[in-house]
């Protein structure tokens, strides 16, 4: 490297321990000098040599304010850390580890002059050089040549104790290896590699993997990404011969397999795991890395052209930029862009597939407009289209694709280019590759209608009104924006449907551009059906039509009601999701209950579901709730989104709500409780960057119109009411927000369109994406009361990075709602899986259940905090609660106003309720908190615990405000431990204890979220599935 540049990794730099911390002394006295008095005979190696070179040079700035120092409310500070103290600095123990590519830890990283790194790649050893340019607010205030330099690494070093004491080798404890097979589409556990090298690796490396590696709290965890097996059997042999085929390198000695099993003092890298090696001289260690310099690289290299330059240009630009460091995108973070650090600059095949795959999650190739993409504009300042980035604008002074040299940006040398150019490079190659086939803009489709007589809230779609006709109307998008129509089709004629006649909501068009799908009724008596449009041609979508069957083909009874089937969403593969009444089709044996349902929200309504048609004659149930479930669309990543009724004894909330399509992992998005300030989320969209759009609203708005809100997807949960009644626990949270630091995910596209009641100007409506990251939205000007208004939607463009401004589209003297883009999306990603090593979601859909669901609760006491208040500002926890398990019940047959409700309906402020619930049992946490139930798969469950809420005296039982479900043959887990709570958990739903400096990364999650009790072999699930449900209760259920 070059000179004054960092050296390899020294003797046990770890930072993975660290001793007993406490506060300073006052800082003063130690920049001031202190004479040799008692106190000072008693100070820490912290206090006398570390504490004032950070004092210096990382909490004063050359200004004299403070840089990286605590907040006067003490919860906060500029970049998340504090050096105030041993204690506070501990709390950022990322900082303190030396991982990814960049040879020092992270507190040096951002510290010192930019220098120069050798990154390679699986098929070679010809560097590929680059200089570091890591962005940092403050100045390179430490030298590499400095004494500060020296003393700072030597320190974290040993192990960044307080008194310097090294930190010995520590071990992971490491559990019995697993017996269990992985899968994957490739491997077939029958058939023998034929490779050269498998011999030797069966014979010398497999049964050390097994001895050493595939403990079920390390790569015996199905999360983990290499997952191993004790390989006792040939079959477990052949598959962890496949599952590490291509972690070796054609350089053998760079292989991730060799340097991450080998202590970094040895010259080995960072391992999650600890070190497995001390030693290169082991004999063990040596029969790895003879097996790998025999197998020569990897079983099935990649030679796709667009791989192979992100592998060599724009890989190396994330690095470039500090992407990779442990507490920004690193494979512990909360978020979805978590890429792989290589092995001390080596990045071997499977890693760089992660990061290639990940990567392209963050691009929109459907759009002309790259800083559409979320990967552009979350590196962009705010002022050149750029949106809120915790790790900064990091193209700052780019943005302009018109000055890049794209030819240099993918052949020039490579140091000498702007990250910007060289990604836009493999962009503009990546929509070339993927978009040739698909359709551009091609038409607008819409509903026109005559404004609604009645109330039509969301909830409301059994309101039959017609005169609504489906109309598409040729498109193009041209340069600057602008968007040019062209003649008019009526698909409602087009399927045969008399707009006089007809009532019709919300179209919906295929990811491939080709299809149109809408649903439409033709009578008060008559169902909502759905209606595919394609090729010119219209038919009913037939085996959503066809009388329901369950998943055995056995015939589902209609109970004398209607079956409407309506509002399809494409999923990225072709599959229509929809809203039904049809009833319970899946797992019928669970329920006491069949066919369609009455909602306990208001019993004179059917209740509706989601389900897919996952192909011709064969549909599958993916919410068994018994509120609504509504108004479903999808993700980039195939997740589908939609709104959930909430709705319990003094509660009532529209939210947001994702699931995966293969039914796993029913997930709160966000707008679970009336803190944002609102009580209805409704009509949510992803956008081409990935940030959401959405329409806030009151109870009572006609339409569901509202506010049109643009939500940031990575800041988490934001809270805006001033009401202190909407904050359940802690009323005192109104005041948390400091407005210096805190980060807002939500805002109003248009501040007068407040989407209040009373007290707005205008009103949106039904959004949908266009190519470009902008959006259709339909907008009543002038609507002051939304309780009641009669003002004509119009179709208009708004674009989330110009608030306010209106683009006029499609106008006239009847509603124009529920505008669709007509165009083609990529689908680079296929359709979201359930797995198990998803941190937001970790779920695996196992068959062995048998229609069951096995729920683990890694801390009880975490899960019940969140129940009732989820703000930033800390959580009320109750150590050792039971938790009450209740199965939430429709109303009685006939029962089909609040009049016949008897004593299941109770009131509140928002109305009258049935609520009818039958107790299944209690769920004792052990010892850690930790607890596991198994229950009947889909059975809509609520919640109770003892937790104080706001006006308790003490801890009082307590019910869930929702209802909540767990899929047939799923097995999830819930919570966090509380130790690791606040590094996964954190960058969401704020600190365990709302100080925002102890949000950090932390490795451990990776290894040690699984320690609990609860999976302890010995250990039984509580069994619910058995428990014949007591006799019903009514209200009261506080």
């Amino acid at each position: 490297m070059e000179s004054g540049a960092p050296q390899p990794a020294r003797a046990a730099r770890r930072g993975s321990v660290f001793a007993r911390t406490k506060r300073l002394g006052p800082i003063l006295l130690l920049l001031l000098g202190c004479s040799r008095n008692e106190e000072a005979a008693q100070s820490t190696y912290y206090e006398r040599k570390i504490a004032p070179i950070l004092i210096k040079s990382c909490a004063t700035s050359p200004t004299g304010s403070g840089c990286h120092v605590l907040s006067d409310d003490g919860r906060h500070a500029l970049g998340n850390l504090s050096v105030g103290s041993y204690e506070e600095l501990t709390f950022r123990r990322d900082l303190l580890i030396e991982y990814g590519p960049y040879g020092l830890p992270g507190l040096l990283l951002k510290a010192v002059p930019d220098f120069r790194i050798h990154l390679s790649t699986w098929d070679s050893s010809e560097p590929i050089v680059i200089t570091t340019d890591i962005a940092h607010v403050g100045d390179r205030a430490i030298d590499f040549t400095s004494p500060s330099f020296t003393t700072l690494e030597q320190w974290i070093a040993r192990g960044a104790n307080e008194n310097n004491a090294e930190t010995t080798n520590e071990s992971l404890l490491r559990g019995a290896c697993v017996e269990t097979l992985g899968s994957d589409p490739e491997f077939d556990p029958s058939v023998e590699p034929d490779t050269s090298d498998y011999e030797t690796f069966a014979r010398d490396v497999n049964p050390l993997l097994g001895q050493r590696c595939a403990a079920g709290n390390c790569h015996g965890l199905p999360s983990n990404s290499l997952y191993l097996t004790c390989g006792t059997t040939e079959e477990q042999k052949r598959w962890n011969y496949f599952a590490v085929r291509d972690y070796v390198s054609v350089d053998a000695d760079a292989s991730e397999i060799v340097r991450r099993v080998l202590a970094p003092a040895a010259g080995g890298t960072y391992h999650e795991g600890g070190a497995i090696f001390h030693s290169s001289a082991d004999a063990d260690y040596q029969k790895i890395l003879e097996w790998a310099r025999q197998k020569g690289g990897p079983t099935s290299p990649a030679d796709d052209p667009e791989f192979r330059l992100f592998a060599e240009r724009v890989q190396p630009m994330l690095v470039k930029r500090g992407c990779m460091q442990l507490g920004c995108h690193s494979v512990t973070m909360f978020h979805d862009y978590r890429l792989r650090g290589g092995s001390g600059g080596h990045f071997g095949l499977p890693a760089t597939r992660r990061n290639y795959r990940l990567t392209l999650e963050q691009l929109a190739l459907e759009s002309p407009d790259p800083n559409a993409s979320r990967l552009f504009r979350k590196n962009l300042p705010p002022e050149a289209g750029g949106i809120l980035h915790r790790g900064g604008p990091l193209f700052a002074g780019d943005g302009r694709p018109e000055d890049c040299d794209l030819e240099q940006a993918e052949t020039g040398p490579l140091d000498e280019q702007r990250p910007y150019c060289v990604i836009l490079a493999w962009f503009e190659r990546e929509r070339a590759k993927r978009m040739s086939a698909l359709p551009p803009l091609e038409a607008i489709v819409y509903v026109r209608r005559p404004p609604r007589q009645g109330r039509h809230w969301p909830q409301d779609f059994e309101e039959f009104e017609p005169g609504a006709e489906v109309v598409q109307v040729d498109a193009t998008l041209g340069d600057g924006g602008t968007i040019a129509l062209g003649a008019e089709t009526s698909l409602s004629s087009l399927c045969g449907l008399d707009p006089a006649e007809t009532d019709a909501r919300r179209p919906a068009v295929s990811w491939d551009g080709r299809r149109v799908a809408f649903s439409a009724r033709t009578g008060a008596s008559e169902p909502f059906r759905i209606y595919v449009v394609e090729n010119g041609a219209c038919e009913v979508e037939p085996s959503i039509d066809a009388p329901p069957v369950d998943e055995d083909g056995k015939p589902v009874p209609t109970n004398d009601e209607l079956v409407h089937n309506f509002d399809p969403a494409f999923a990225p593969d072709g599959r229509i999701v929809f809203t039904s009444t049809r009833g319970n089709v899946m797992n019928r044996a669970a329920f006491s209950y069949q066919g369609p349902q009455r909602t306990p929200a208001d019993p004179s309504k059917l209740n509706a579901n989601l389900y897919v048609l996952d192909a011709p004659g064969s549909i599958r149930q993916l919410t068994f709730l018994l509120n609504q479930e509504i108004l479903p669309s999808f993700m980039r990543d195939g997740r589908l989104i939609f709104t959930t009724e909430k709705r319990a004894p003094g509660f009532y909330q529209l939210a947001g709500r994702r699931q995966n399509l293969d039914g796993g992992d029913y997930h709160p998005l966000f707008g679970q409780r009336p803190t944002i300030g609102y009580t209805q989320m409704t009509d949510i969209i992803e956008l081409a960057d990935k940030n959401f759009a959405a329409i806030l609203s009151e109870r009572g708005a006609r339409y569901g119109a509202g506010a049109l809100a643009i939500i940031n997807r990575s800041v988490g949960i934001d809270q805006a009411s001033t009401d202190p009644a909407d904050y359940l626990v802690d009323p005192g949270a109104i005041t948390y927000i400091n407005e210096r630091f805190y980060q807002h995910s939500q805002s109003l596209w248009d501040p007068e369109a407040t989407g209040k009641l009373s007290g707005t100007n205008g009103a949106y409506h039904g959004p949908s994406p266009l190519p470009d990251g902008r959006l259709l939205v339909s907008y009543a000007a002038g609507v002051t009361d939304l309780a009641s208004f009669s003002a004509d939607f119009d179709v208009v463009i708004a674009d989330p990075l110009r608030p306010g401004e209106r683009v006029p589209l499609l106008t006239g003297p009847d509603d124009e709602l529920w505008p669709v883009a007509v165009y083609g999306k990529s689908d680079v990603l296929g359709v979201f899986r359930s797995r198990i090593d998803e941190v937001n979601g970790a779920v695996l859909l196992d068959p062995a259940l048998d229609g069951r669901s096995e729920v683990t609760i890694l801390d009880t006491p975490i899960l019940a905090s969140l129940l009732f208040q989820n703000t930033r500002s800390g959580r009320r926890v109750e150590i050792g609660n039971i938790l009450e398990i209740w199965e939430s019940l429709p109303p009685e047959p006939g029962v089909t106003s609040f009049a016949a409700g008897g004593a299941y309906v109770t009131d509140d402020a928002y109305g009258s309720l049935y609520v009818r619930r039958a107790f299944l049992g209690q769920v004792k946490p052990y010892a850690d908190g930790s607890a596991q139930m198994l229950l009947r798969g889909g059975v809509p469950i609520v919640l109770a615990t003892d937790i104080r809420l706001a006006g308790d005296p003490a801890p009082m039982r307590h019910f869930q405000r929702e209802e909540m479900q767990f899929y047939p043959n799923e097995r999830a887990r819930q919570s966090f431990p509380r130790p690791l709570f606040n590094g996964m958990c954190g960058g969401c739903h704020g600190s365990f204890d709302g100080a925002e400096v102890h949000v950090a990364a932390n490795p451990d999650v990776l290894t040690r979220a699984s320690a609990v009790e609860a999976f302890d072999p010995s250990r039984e699930p509580t069994d619910l599935t058995t428990v014949t449900s007591t006799v019903p209760q009514g209200p009261e259920f506080p």
